[in-house]
């Protein structure tokens, strides 16, 4: 049936089947010569991409397949718009980028923002180069004869190596100019490293490559020396060359040049980090704690104006290094990278530079996954944007969904959608929102809201809007959403009032410095429980917020002026009057005398006083609608029940 279709397709709109070929163009860039395809509909870029842009990370080779990644996304063969087999796989996107992240940021280069790997197909697309003439021709394994790799975990060898050396011996020649380096052991990485590249493992036939993190752990314990006496690392060893594929999971990531007894961490800028113990000396000589503080105090004014959420963690992982077994955990390059990104443009304005002694290049990507780094590069930070904070997750990532390179970003442009969405739609959407603008990061990993969970958030909310003349954005249209391995709600633990009051205070919602009270927090808890649980969910947590915040408001703007603030005894009557609560003077003369303080009503109080109006409003209301009949029994008013439970 299926082909009959297609058949009769093809007769009725032969110009369509047929429209594509003919637009097709040959592939003019040189850096996309031999991925496997010649013609492409887009031979100066696809939409969203630049080929200046992608030709500049092709040229790094810092993947095997980087070429055919970009290339396939950037200048897509014919129909690959339409056809997953011509498209690359997810698989390959996420291990090009793992490969390529560390070399993209050390160059100053930028990822196109519109390739996102999640958008690719997991199946039946191309998982490489399609070309099979360009993969390695399979050779003859040999016994490993290299005096200097025969402690090594394996036993084969093949020539030629990726230097050219086609016999063992011209190999062992050349490894032995390395001798006097490995004698000193200024990485128990040199050895393995080396050996990989020059006496390479055999696998099946083939040349298992050289490992990026031995290289990088390698470089970092040795370069130092090196310099030292006027020796540079070899350029044909530069580490972004290789690659992670042949890495093995036991590679240690703790530094194996310090041993010695932990101590607690007594540098104040460091002593809220995850790690309380250090060890000295440092990668950077400091044997002591004394001498640490004397250097890092210059670095104070960066992290208290937040250029980077990165500095301070890997500020302390170099100068305070958390101690393991007695050994120090190497520092992250992503995190220095990360932190140098966010803060060198700001030193330089007032004339200072990067020191010397923190180039990212020489730390490693060895034990980035115990800073919360993933793969591909991301890191988790804080959530700052106040709106999202509180939620069920309090660690974002940028990008985020839309782009936005910051949080500042993210919060400017989620600001006049977010105000509409507070004044005409449920709490719900704003779960939504928060998922989008600020959304979750678990191990460097940022976590999508499913297609249902945004098309539940219009339905609640974009009609709404519509009605005062304010479409639906873009930007958030629900097909663009995974319908897998995406979060279908959201879901907050249970608050009490004592987490509830956490939260306020966090969220400031304050006045004067003076925030809410337990008694204060509790009455809130109690009016939005709707399911008498004595806790909140995070639609009532949220509903709750936008209660305070709408009181809050109304008493900065029209008490808060006075000193000390206060509501008068005339602004309370006229308050509790605009609210509906027209109550008998011997009622309002009782709340007078149990809220007022002096001549006033303060914050704390104003805000209890008007939650608990609310409460037996609500009460009533509820109580009136369960008689059995129409009538208002003699005629029982809200003014009399306030009175009777009141008085």
């Amino acid at each position: 049936m299926h082909y009959f279709l297609l058949v009769l397709g093809l007769l009725i709109f032969p110009q369509r089947a047929q429209s594509n070929r003919a637009n097709c163009r040959p592939v003019t860039s040189n850096f996309c010569q031999g991925v496997g395809y010649t013609s492409t509909l887009y031979p100066s870029g696809a939409p969203g991409y630049t080929l200046q842009q992608i030709g500049q990370i092709v040229e790094t080779s810092c993947s095997p397949n980087v070429a055919s990644l970009l290339c396939r996304v950037a200048v897509p063969e014919c129909g690959s718009e339409d056809d997953n087999r011509m498209k690359p796989c997810r698989a390959l996107c996420n291990k090009v980028k793992a490969d390529c992240d560390s070399v993209v940021k050390s160059k100053r280069l930028t990822w196109p923002s519109r390739l996102r790997c999640e958008s690719l197909p997991e199946t039946n697309c191309v998982q490489g180069p399609a070309n099979p003439s360009v993969q390695e021709p399979t050779g003859t394994c040999q016994p490993l004869n290299v005096a200097l790799c025969k402690d090594q975990p394996y036993t084969e060898t093949i020539m030629p190596n990726i230097y050219g050396h086609t016999t063992q011996d011209e190999a062992s020649h050349a490894l032995g100019t390395f001798n006097s380096l490995i004698m000193v052991g200024c990485s128990d990485q040199l050895k393995p490293f080396l050996c990989s590249v020059f006496a390479p493992k055999c696998v099946f036939g083939r040349t298992q490559p050289p490992c990026r993190t031995f290289c990088e752990l390698a470089r970092t314990g040795c370069e130092r020396l090196m310099n030292a006496y006027d020796l540079q690392w070899p350029e044909n060893m530069k580490c972004d060359k290789f690659t992670t594929d042949s890495c093995e999971p036991s590679a240690e990531s703790i530094n194996p040049e310090s041993s010695a007894t932990c101590q607690p961490i007594t540098i104040s800028l460091c002593t809220d980090l995850p790690y309380i113990d250090t060890v000295m000396p440092n990668i950077l000589g400091h044997k002591t704690q004394r001498d640490v503080q004397l250097e890092i105090h210059q670095f104070y004014p960066l992290v208290k104006v937040e250029c980077s959420p990165h500095l301070k963690p890997f500020l302390c992982s170099v100068y305070v290094p958390e101690c393991v077994s007695g050994k120090a955990r190497t520092p992250c390059r992503t995190l220095c990278e990360q932190a140098r990104t966010g803060c060198e443009p700001l030193m330089v304005r007032f004339g200072f530079q990067w020191p010397e002694s923190l180039r990212c290049e020489l730390f490693t990507t060895a034990s980035c996954a115990h800073y919360g780094v993933s793969s591909s590069g991301g890191i988790c930070e804080p959530i700052t944007i106040p709106v999202c904070q509180g939620l069920s997750y309090n660690e974002t990532i940028v990008p985020n969904l839309l782009g936005h390179t910051s949080q500042r970003e993210a919060v400017m442009k989620m600001s006049f959608f977010n105000s509409i969405v507070q004044t005409v739609c449920s709490a719900d959407i704003r779960l939504f929102l928060c998922r989008v603008y600020a959304p979750q990061c678990v191990s460097g990993q940022v976590q999508w809201p499913c297609r249902s969970f945004c098309e539940r958030a219009k339905e609640e909310c974009g009609g709404r809007m519509s009605t005062f003349g304010v479409p639906w954005p873009n930007e958030l249209q629900c097909h663009a959403f995974p319908e897998l391995n995406c979060i279908l709600e959201d879901s907050l633990n249970m608050l009490r009032p004592e987490d509830v009051l956490i939260r306020l205070s966090a969220g400031g919602y304050s006045v004067r410095g003076k925030s809410l009270t337990l008694k204060t927090a509790e009455l809130l808890v109690t009016l939005m429980d709707a399911d008498d649980t004595g806790t909140l969910n995070v639609v009532e947590y949220f509903k709750m917020e936008h209660f305070v915040a709408v009181v809050r408001s109304e008493y900065v703007e029209k008490y808060e002026s006075r000193n000390p603030s206060s509501s008068t005894v005339n602004q309370m009557k006229k308050t509790l009057s605009a609210r509906g609560f027209n109550l008998e003077n011997e009622t309002f003369q009782r709340l007078w005398r149990d809220y007022k303080f002096q001549d006033g009503v303060e914050y704390d109080n104003f805000v209890a006083l008007l939650t608990r109006l609310q409460i037996l409003q609500e009460r009533f209301q509820a109580h009136m609608l369960t008689l059995p009949c129409d009538c208002e029994i003699a005629n029982f008013s809200l003014k009399q029940f306030m009175k009777s439970v009141l008085v």
